[in-house]
């Protein structure tokens, strides 16, 4: 195995040139298009779910916030601290498990603790983002031995604009992918010289970034083998293993005993998996995403009775396993269609496919945006486009050329490989949510294909 280089003062100044790079492009957009974080930016490429129209019954309690993301974080700043929403099928407020509660509960104690927690979000969202790149170049530069590989990855995560635009936004795209970043930086490094502490915050990690995007949970816990597999080849892996479980267990135990009780079901992170396999497989289904009104109308009137009747929250979406069942034997060869549309939406959003759009400009929403610069709302769909396609053909290019690096790089190959599979079995979303962390390896890749030009790196892979 190929040890990563020494640091040298040039490859000191070239992270200190990212990390600034990084910074200005973040803090630059905050200041230009969200009012400095304190008003909504006009434009999106995650957006957040909008709240279904209350019941008559709920009306009677008084007006709700506007979406479901208020909703939540209402409902954890309030006297009462309590995790709950109007969840999808449910004709009241209730305790819920419907959505991980990492980035909601990350929020509600900003609020606690500033006048302006909106603004504080959004700079806390900018810092993560520069700390994204950096871990970036930690990864690329410890899996590839190359300060190269590590300059150019990093570049290519600083100007990123999916991320950029991300940022401003009150959604979870941000952290999910810095919790993603960092593990591949603390597993690769954990893997390679048995650090203790790179072994315990790798699980702790994994098990923050499921907690906060529940579709992570897939490649946390193939990354999480992978980790103990990799604790056989280091001295005193077994101590390793048993630090890497212990942060991951730790992580995920409290809110899988809150659901276990709350529930009385085992429930490790959401109650909506069988949820969003039905919306991903229903007979309308079209490999995007569906609003209450949509789901309520694609169930049999005396199926919807059925559910919505059911309290227990888990129960009732694990109802719709069958269903999902029953469509996939009945019409295998449209399970499949769906499946690839669903592959399709996850790369450019649901929204591509109606306006071949990227971004969504809500600049003439109802609600206090920022008008962003005449400069800036012309060329984002070109920034966006073209990242997409770069990344798309270096990442998978940078992918086959990373063969005589599989070891080192194995974090990101299952991050590259795992991160889709939730979405490929149920839906995508609006827009490019769910492929915000995807594109994390995919920048490694591509970094590594670009470094490929000069022969000192292209020729420098040890085989194993």
């Amino acid at each position: 195995m190929t040890p990563p280089p020494r640091f040298s003062w040039i490859e000191m100044l070239g992270l200190f040139v990212v990390i600034g790079l990084a910074a200005t492009l973040r803090a630059g957009y905050l200041h230009l298009a969200a009012d400095d974080g304190r008003a909504d930016p006009a434009l999106v490429v995650q957006g957040d779910g909008e709240l279904p129209p209350l019941p008559s019954d709920a009306e009677l309690r008084g007006r709700r916030p506007p979406t479901e993301f208020d909703n939540l974080v209402h409902n954890l700043t309030s006297d009462a601290r309590w995790f709950g929403s109007l969840a999808p099928l449910a004709i009241r407020e209730e305790t819920t498990a419907h959505v991980a509660p990492g980035y909601y509960w990350l929020v509600a104690r900003v609020a606690e603790l500033t006048a302006t927690p909106d603004a504080a979000v959004r700079w806390l969202q900018c810092g993560l983002g520069v700390t994204t790149v950096v871990c970036l170049y930690l990864f690329a530069r410890r899996a590839f031995a190359s300060a190269r590989v590590a300059w150019l990855a990093g570049v290519l995560a600083a100007i990123h604009p999916f991320w950029i635009i991300n940022g401003a936004e009150l959604a979870d795209g941000t952290v999910a992918t810095f919790l993603l970043a960092a593990a591949l930086a603390l597993g690769a490094r954990g893997s390679q010289t048995g650090d203790p502490f790179a072994s315990l915050l790798f699980g702790l990690t994994l098990a923050a970034a499921a907690t906060v995007r529940a579709a992570l949970l897939v490649f946390a816990l193939i990354a999480l083998l992978w980790f103990l597999y990799q604790c056989k080849r280091i001295r005193y892996g077994w101590f390793n293993a048993i630090l890497v479980v212990l942060g991951f267990a730790n992580g995920v135990a409290p809110w899988a005993l809150r659901n276990w009780r709350v529930f009385e079901e085992p429930v490790p992170i959401v109650t909506s998996t069988y949820l969003h396999l039905w919306i991903g497989n229903h007979p309308g289904a079209d490999g995007g995403p569906k609003d209450e009104a949509g789901l309520r109308q694609a169930l049999a009137p005396e199926r919807l009775t059925q559910l919505l009747d059911e309290p227990n929250q888990a129960r009732r979406y694990a109802g719709l396993a069958n269903d999902v069942l029953a469509e996939v034997q009945q019409d295998p060869a449209a399970t499949v269609t769906r499946r690839c549309l669903a592959g399709a939406k996850f790369l450019v959003g649901d929204q591509w496919f109606r306006r071949q759009q990227m971004s969504e400009d809500r600049s003439g929403a109802n609600r206090l945006v920022t008008t962003a610069p005449d400069w800036l709302t012309a060329n984002v769909e070109t920034a966006l486009h073209g990242a997409m396609l770069l990344l798309l053909s270096l990442g998978l290019l940078g992918w086959r050329w990373t063969y005589a690096w599989r070891k080192q790089a194995w974090p990101a190959t299952l991050a590259f490989l795992w991160i889709p599979v939730p979405y490929l079995l149920g839906h995508a979303e609006t827009l490019s949510g769910p492929r915000l962390p995807w594109d994390a390896p995919l920048i490694c890749f591509s970094a590594y294909a670009l470094a490929c030009v000069f022969p000192s790196v292209a020729h420098n892979a040890e085989l194993d």
